[in-house]
């Protein structure tokens, strides 16, 4: 379970230091197994704008880039196709190192060019494993500001090991719980108000399998724009390794990291007259947002409409009725699965899922609620 210092302190109202929340962290059987300063990693890295590019004189798929970076303007030799005239980037100059494969740089001649340090993808920064292209920042960005600063990698990122009973701390808000019992500071509780609904979902909800669902609450949500997140919803989701896709998907990975609460998001547009919670049946097909294809057996929960499998109660939601840029109106879905049978359908179809970790291993059922109210309320504000 990976969160930063700063997200904790947004549910820990403290005046520890991070030695002290690591070592009590520790104590009470939240293994702390890595620390990272994230600030230090990223200390050499700022904003730079390029004010000119030209084609490479010798080498046809390389570009002679003039970057300023705040004090100095630099030439870069630089590969990458989408690199343009006035775009701001990550710059590291000579002296950096690049967390990805810890290379320092130097300044080099490539192909008879003198390239003073590099422009970066989110690849060699070890965000992801993106390398197409390097990383446009916001028009907004200072030129020569520390990177660290604009994507919210000044902080501490602290990874903890979960033993099987201690469920209750795979979201941060669980473990400033758990610490705030220690005395080490005091839990902040902001209470989401539910909203009322202006009209009636047109989407019914049917739970055939009550043992292996027990709850399900669907919320209708129409005329949205799935727009690219704010910073502060990517900084969130990028600081702890995950990649930001669109507002809809990084809230709902944000609420589960935040308070442990699995959520699942439908494009209603593609669902057929209803949702149904019920068992698989043997030869059933269905694609997962893994992108692979499963054959199932007939003792799976899943989740499906009048026509089609749409995911797997618990594990993984399905390709067909996934989210894109054109969803304009969907059903946010907070159900509650059991455990063992999460387990069964998961090591079945080797699945591994962050959703699955958690549902296997039990989630607080009062959170049903309040996962959707707090997504709910993203979504409306986004």
């Amino acid at each position: 379970m990976k969160f930063t210092i700063s997200w904790l302190k947004e549910h820990l109202e403290t005046k520890a230091s991070t030695d002290e929340i690591i070592n009590k962290l520790t104590s009470i059987g939240l293994e702390v197994e890595e620390a990272n300063d994230s600030s230090k990693i990223f200390a050499d890295f700022i904003v730079a704008q390029v004010v000119e590019e030209k084609k490479h004189p010798d080498a046809d798929k390389l570009k002679v880039c003039k970057v300023n970076t705040g004090s100095s303007i630099v030439d870069v030799v630089c590969g990458a196709s989408n690199v343009e005239k006035n775009m701001k980037v990550v710059y590291a100059p000579p002296g950096s190192t690049i967390p990805a494969n810890q290379m320092k740089l130097k300044a080099a001649k490539i192909r008879g060019v003198e390239s003073s340090g590099m422009m970066c993808s989110e690849y060699e920064l070890g965000l992801s494993d993106d390398h197409d292209g390097i990383i446009k920042l916001d028009d907004k960005a200072k030129v020569g500001q520390p990177y660290a600063e604009i994507s919210g990698f000044d902080d501490v990122v602290i990874e903890i090991g979960i033993t099987p009973n201690r469920q209750d701390c795979l979201g941060v808000y669980g473990i400033a719980r758990d610490l705030s019992a220690t005395g080490i500071g005091n839990l902040k509780t902001e209470k989401i108000q539910s909203l009322k609904g202006t009209f009636q979902s047109p989407i019914d909800i049917e739970i055939k399998n009550k043992e292996d669902c027990p709850a399900f609450a669907g919320r209708y949500v129409k005329n949205l724009r799935n727009v690219e997140s704010p910073d502060w919803l990517k900084n969130k989701i990028k600081s702890i390794g995950l990649r930001p896709i669109s507002a809809l998907v990084d809230i709902t990975n944000y609420v589960m990291f935040d308070i442990n609460r699995p959520l699942h998001i439908y494009d209603a547009d593609k669902l057929a007259n209803k949702i149904i919670v019920r068992s698989s049946k043997k030869g059933e097909k269905f694609n997962g947002l893994d992108e692979r294809n499963y054959i199932l057996d007939d003792d799976i929960c899943v989740i499906s409409d009048t026509e089609k499998v749409l995911g797997l109660g618990g594990v993984m939601g399905g390709e067909s009725s996934g989210c894109t840029k054109q969803t304009v109106n969907v059903l946010l879905e907070s159900a509650l699965f059991n455990p063992i049978t999460t387990a069964k359908s998961g090591r079945k179809l080797s699945i591994e899922s962050d959703a699955r970790y958690r549902f296997e291993r039990g989630v607080d059922p009062e959170s049903v609620m309040q996962g959707i109210d707090n997504a709910t309320k993203l979504i409306l504000d986004i």
